[in-house]
């Protein structure tokens, strides 16, 4: 009976042992569960606030991949965050093979204090302020990238640095054409009076012939430079309609691009809004972005004019794309500038994008372009609509 009892009492203990470890387990797993919970709303939470974020961040680890980017970073790459996770960014915003020059990982990499970097992402078309900071969410030397987009930004100081320049060198342009004119008119009718007097000089003739064509190569400069310093604000404004200025435009520029094989596709936009401009000085403008158009595509190509509008009504577009060569990387933020010219000596001034810069201007529009996808450049004329 004994041994009966001390059996029942050691297995009482045991049972009750038993209970309490379940029991034990059971506050374990649900403090777990707690711990579980918690996390992922924390995760949740932290996921939601970096993808609220709406400019551009993402986390790179110190080898350029991708372990991380918000939604906002997966827009601007037009692609699913699943498909660029785990590649390198220099691939996914750059197209490169290398890390870009000036890379704010490379630069944060070598120091403590937050850095900031300029980039210009010739994929996209955009600036971006990167701010570059070391990420405490672990020891591998990850990174966080905050993009600022500056586009906008950027274009208006550069176009406020480009008014103060053409108006300081309009002023200059003015003043150097007006003294430099009346000698050349000396020396092209003197010369045109010897020629006449040394007709049975043929030798002769011929120097005087030279030196009268070089007047006149810059008499052509002298006219372009006073047309430069001239304000488009001369003369009436009238509604225009842009269809028929572009149409006035085409027969100047026909013979141009029959000799370098280039075909004209004009998609006129209907009941396009007037604007109110001065048509000769419009005119100019679009001769001006289609003989560059036609230059660029030596060996043929097709030259893309397009009118519309924009902003419902209150925007008329024109675009002038070609075919060509497109614009180099270096000369971009030249393009505008008095003088600069890729053309081959004494076949430009470069004074034909500056003058159409300012007459766009002075008609409150803008001028803008961009690289065409599959080689060629579009030239964009934004002008406000007459009310």
């Amino acid at each position: 009976m004994i041994k009966k009892s001390a059996k029942k009492s050691a297995e009482s203990r045991g049972k009750k042992r038993e209970d309490s470890r379940i029991a034990e387990l059971q506050s374990q797993l649900s403090e777990l569960k707690k711990l579980v919970s918690i996390l992922e709303r924390g995760k949740y939470m932290w996921e939601s606030t970096f993808d609220a974020i709406s400019s551009p961040v993402q986390i790179i680890s110190k080898d350029y991949e991708i372990l991380r980017a918000n939604i906002s970073l997966a827009e601007i790459a037009k692609s699913d965050i699943r498909k660029i996770i785990g590649r390198k960014c220099y691939e996914v915003f750059a197209g490169r093979d290398v890390p870009c020059t000036g890379c704010p990982v490379l630069v944060k990499s070598k120091g403590k204090k937050p850095s900031v970097s300029l980039l210009a992402n010739k994929i996209f078309g955009r600036e971006f302020e990167v701010s570059a900071y070391r990420y405490t969410g672990d020891d591998k030397g990850s990174i966080i990238l905050h993009y600022r987009d500056v586009s906008e930004e950027r274009r208006l100081q550069r176009e406020v640095i480009q008014q103060e320049k053409m108006a300081a060198i309009g002023m200059l342009a003015g003043g150097v054409a007006h003294e430099i004119n009346n000698p050349l008119g000396g020396i092209i009718a003197f010369a045109q009076l010897l020629k006449r007097d040394a007709a049975e000089y043929p030798v002769i003739k011929d120097d005087l012939d030279a030196i009268e064509e070089a007047a006149g190569r810059c008499k052509k400069i002298v006219a372009d430079l006073l047309d430069f310093s001239r304000s488009s604000r001369e003369g009436e404004l009238a509604p225009t309609d842009l269809n028929v200025i572009l149409e006035k435009v085409f027969p100047f520029i026909r013979r141009e691009m029959q000799s370098l094989n280039v075909e004209l596709i004009f998609d006129a936009a209907g009941r396009l809004p007037r604007v109110m401009a001065r048509a000769d000085r419009l005119q100019q403008v679009f001769l001006n972005l289609m003989t560059n158009a036609c230059h660029s595509m030596n060996k043929g190509g097709k030259l893309f004019v397009s009118t519309s509008s924009s902003e419902g009504g209150k925007k008329v577009v024109v675009k002038i794309r070609d075919t060509g060569h497109g614009i180099s990387s270096e000369v971009r933020d030249q393009i505008f500038n008095p003088f600069f010219t890729t053309k081959e000596p004494g076949k430009g001034t470069g004074l034909g994008l500056s003058i159409s810069y300012r007459i766009v201007r002075e008609h409150g529009g803008t001028i803008t372009f961009e690289d065409v996808e599959g080689g060629g450049t579009e030239f964009v004329v934004l002008l406000p609509a007459s009310k």
